[in-house]
């Protein structure tokens, strides 16, 4: 692994080592401060340069998904419909495609990134997704795609940049901005600030290839905007739960992937 990894920044394979310790708890602060912990260079650029040529090869294979995230879906999870529809426009591949032979495979499948992740969302045990699919997959953002601002069903979320758009593109959140954690009277408000770019707390994440992101997307409204000119933008996503046994509902595989199997 230390092909791929950066353990001089990133000493990781000994969990038990003061340097790891002291990584994890610096991690973890970040975490709590911003919502969001950006880890630059984690990945060595001539491992990052492999990941997005095996990238591109999968993604000849990719399922190029458009739809409108419906206001109303909100409801169930939000206690009420926002007002607009948000755009989802990507290319996605699922596990089952991607081969012990690629990198990806084998950064997800190596027991002490699984313990990493762990050590800093601070649960233990946990487990990589059961979910062959969507339990690891790489995506693309071509000129015009974008992910329209949500909410993800569940918080830390693992991204790996492989690969940047020059213009757009660009990973923009607002933290703690979800129902529950604000007064009812302004919810509405607060997330058509949001949406319409005039939230005074955004912030925007532009990172460079080989970037491991962990995020809060549970309780932060967030989005991916439009990418406007090439390269295509294209992220590796890693999913882990504290259960082992965890997969993605149907309608999000059927949505990301054309198929359920």
């Amino acid at each position: 692994m230390e092909r791929i990894v950066d353990f001089d920044r990133y000493p990781i394979a000994d969990p038990d080592a003061p340097d790891a310790q002291a990584l994890v708890a610096r991690g973890r602060r970040e975490l709590d401060d911003n919502g969001c912990l950006v880890l630059a260079g984690f990945i060595r650029p001539e491992a990052v340069a492999t990941m997005a040529a095996q990238g591109e090869t999968l993604l000849g294979d990719g399922f190029h998904n458009c739809f409108n995230r419906n206001r109303e879906i909100a409801r169930s999870s939000l206690c009420f419909a926002w007002k607009r529809d948000t755009r989802v426009a990507m290319t996605s591949v699922g596990g089952d495609r991607i081969g012990d032979e690629t990198l990806l495979r084998q950064l997800y499948d190596w027991d002490p990134m699984t313990d990493f992740i762990g050590a800093l969302l601070g649960r233990d045990p946990y487990y990589r997704s059961a979910d062959p699919l969507a339990g690891l997959m790489v995506t693309s953002q071509d000129i015009g795609d974008e992910l329209g601002w949500h909410y993800d069903g569940n918080d830390g979320v693992v991204t790996l940049n492989l690969q940047r758009a020059s213009t757009g593109g660009r990973f923009e959140y607002v933290r703690n901005c979800r129902p529950g954690n604000m007064e009812p009277d302004i919810q509405h408000d607060a997330i058509d600030a949001v949406m319409d770019g005039e939230h005074p707390e955004l912030r925007v994440i532009d990172q460079e290839p080989g970037t491991l992101v962990l995020f809060n997307g549970y309780r932060s409204l967030h989005r991916v905007s439009p990418v406007e000119a090439g390269p295509r933008r294209m992220m590796a996503l890693l999913s882990y739960d504290a259960r082992p046994d965890f997969w993605f509902r149907p309608d999000i595989r059927i949505d990301y992937f054309g198929r359920d199997a």
